[in-house]
């Protein structure tokens, strides 16, 4: 498997000759970087255009995942009907074309790519005796997902937790065993222990959380300080009697017990807030509780337990059906961010999104099917899963894999797909046997493109792609934001499905902003699995000035308006700057900036939130001068003075001493 790579010389001898035709195609040609004389001194595609949009918010650090139904109905692909109520986030993937296996391997991509912490699988418990997993909620069933984890090895990733739908696993499961009809009436009893009457502990346990433990290896449980995390959704009075009295606080001690016994696992436990409500005992057994979402509103919650606030979300809500009126409107993605602005970024320990699969209640999370918004009641087929990614821990991955038959729109010049899996519309899908199994799009035309929405790219981002072919001369390029990249060459590599991947070339993106990007296919001719964007790490170190002392951060203070003043160089945090793609630099988490956003002489020079305007922008000048280009002024050591304390300034640039910088490189 090798890496094709350009040389400098031969990328600006073709982007040269390419001007003219990406010109006439409407296509933007990009400047490469260069240095302080003027001449070109690498081939990075400089990108200044994108979207700003929210995002997490620094410092917030609680963890964020996702419920996750595997019924039947979803993992055989339908049908999608729900007592009569309209659906409407029908999902990409066509799971009725595809294997059980497929199907988790699809689902591992998505809840990957979505950038959240764990999975929280609706776990309903099965019928004793009943030795093939039901696929209903059955945990059994869950060596399907643990296996897809392994292929795709993503065990680093992606984590799973329980969550136990309480009324299904208890009460509809104990009138299927005791009385042959299922449903919630009888109640089930709480204060029933051994099943005699209209209870039982072993619905809990014996029928279903003993098998969640059993089938999940302990290196992919979801852990809070060391301990499986297990929700439990409501026991209220539609389904349950006899709560009281401590009767639902030693059903849950008696599951602890039991774990801690069989398995060596203590779990964390996490209830819906009616168990508190309906036992005051159960507070001294759960770990974190929460309340939900109500429909129409509140469609999100935060609820503080034992000093840690715990949220629950909703992208939005729909289901109609005879005098049944429950919608929550999606708004275009915007309830879906709203609510995560107030959970994840209100602090929450951990926030848990209904659901990732739950098109039941037109709550999915999933890819929707490429087609109009009345149709899916989704922007685009991506747009979930990118607003998820918006507020994980990782809003822009450093290393960013994105599947080709993920696409959101495609132009594709022949009518359907070619080989009828995957996805419905006219790209051509085919299973792959590369690395990691999956789909390819292939059968690809000249004039075809495949096209991704707000896509987080920032800094220096290599791109490369995944390509077979048996054929010399294919070539692609990448678009982005209208700037086009370099036209690469795909080598012959074999065969169409032996591997290659191959470098498309480098973009440099502004900080925190989403890309709409653009795969063409110039000649076509060749199958593609997926692309990678993968970023250059930031210079970070000293910036060594006049008299050999170091750009240092006063006091290493985070407060804005602390000067920036030269210091003895003594390797510490306040005198370790990077140097960002956007031109900013960077220390303690904050940006060096032009007080007030002046430009006049003598101005000084202080720390401050980094906020992405000129007053924060530097760029390297002649004769080692920092020039804020602004003001058209150079970074100064006021005096001149090479004394500790010293502040700076911008002062007209002289290339003089006290203006001449040496930058981490």
């Amino acid at each position: 498997m090798g890496i094709r790579v350009r040389s400098g010389r031969h990328r600006r001898k073709l982007l040269s000759s390419l001007a003219v035709m990406m010109t006439a195609a409407g296509i933007g040609l990009a400047a490469t970087l260069t240095g302080s004389a003027g001449a070109a001194t690498t081939s990075v595609v400089i990108d200044t255009g994108g979207s700003v949009l929210s995002h997490r918010a620094a410092g917030r650090t609680g963890s964020l995942g996702v419920t996750f139904g595997f019924d039947t109905t979803t993992l055989a692909g339908g049908p999608y009907e729900n007592q009569g109520s309209q659906t409407y986030n029908f999902p990409l993937y066509e799971a009725a074309r595809g294997t059980t296996p497929q199907f988790w391997d699809n689902y591992v991509e998505e809840l990957v790519s979505a950038g959240v912490d764990f999975v929280a699988v609706d776990t309903r418990g099965y019928i004793p005796g009943s030795a093939v997993p039901n696929q209903g909620g059955d945990p059994r069933a869950l060596a399907g997902l643990v296996d897809a984890i392994n292929r795709g090895g993503y065990a680093d990733k992606l984590k799973i937790a329980a969550f136990d739908d309480i009324p299904a696993s208890m009460t509809d499961k104990k009138n299927q065993v005791k009385h042959h009809a299922g449903g919630y009436s009888p109640l089930f009893d709480m204060g029933d222990t051994d099943g005699s009457g209209e209870g039982g502990y072993q619905y809990l346990w014996d029928d279903d959380l003993r098998s969640y433990f059993q089938t999940v290896p302990d290196n992919l449980l979801y852990k809070v300080s060391g301990q499986p995390v297990v929700y439990f959704w409501s026991d209220n009075t539609y389904a349950f009697t006899d709560q009281g009295n401590g009767n639902s606080a030693r059903m849950l001690q008696y599951v602890r017990s039991q774990a801690q016994s069989e398995f060596g696992q203590n779990p964390y436990f996490v209830v819906d807030n009616s168990w508190l409500k309906n036992d005051s005992a159960v507070s001294a057994v759960a770990n974190g509780a929460n309340s939900w979402f109500g429909v129409p509103s509140p469609s999100y919650t935060n609820q503080t337990f034992n000093g840690a606030s715990y949220g629950v979300a909703v992208p939005g809500f729909h289901f109609v059906t005879g005098t049944t009126n429950m919608v929550i409107d999606p708004n275009h993605g915007q309830t879906l961010v709203s609510n995560l602005e107030s959970t994840v970024d209100g602090g929450n320990k951990i926030t848990l999104v209904e659901g990732f699969t739950d098109w039941q209640e037109g709550a999915g999370l999933w890819r929707t099917r490429n087609a109009p918004y009345a149709t899916t009641q989704r922007d685009y087929p991506n747009q979930n899963i990118n607003i998820l990614r918006r507020y994980s821990n990782a809003p822009f991955p450093d290393d960013m894999v994105v599947q080709a038959e993920s696409a959101d729109t495609v132009n594709d010049t022949t009518a359907g797909n070619l080989w009828n899996v995957y996805r419905s519309d006219d790209l051509d899908v085919q299973p792959a046997t590369d690395t990691g199994g999956g789909w390819n799009v292939g059968s690809v035309a000249a004039g075809e493109w495949l096209q991704w929405k707000e896509v987080p790219m920032q800094g220096t981002e290599n791109l490369t792609v995944r390509v077979a072919t048996p054929n010399s001369g294919a070539q692609i390029r990448f678009v982005v934001d209208g700037v086009a990249g370099p036209v690469v060459d795909v080598p012959d590599t074999g065969g169409w499905q032996t591997w290659q991947t191959v470098d498309a070339g480098s973009f440099q993106f502004s900080s925190g902003t989403y890309h709409t990007v653009q795969l063409q296919q110039v000649t076509g001719g060749e199958n593609i699995n997926w692309w990678q964007a993968k970023r250059a790490a930031e210079p970070t170190g000293r910036i060594v000035g006049y008299g050999g002392k170091c750009v240092d951060d006063a006091g290493a203070s985070t407060a804005n308006g602390t000067a920036i003043q030269l210091g003895t160089c003594d390797g510490s945090a306040a005198q370790s700057w990077t140097r960002a793609a956007d031109g900013s630099l960077k220390v303690l988490g904050k940006c060096m900036d032009v007080s007030g956003a002046g430009t006049a002489n003598g101005t000084k020079v202080q720390l401050y939130t980094c906020n992405g305007t000129g007053s924060q922008r530097w760029q390297p000048g002649t004769s080692g001068t920092l020039v804020n280009p602004q003001s058209g002024r150079c970074l100064d050591a006021t005096g001149p003075s090479s004394a500790d304390g010293t502040r700076l300034q911008i002062w007209d640039c002289a290339a003089s001493a006290n203006q001449k910088w040496t930058l981490p490189n």
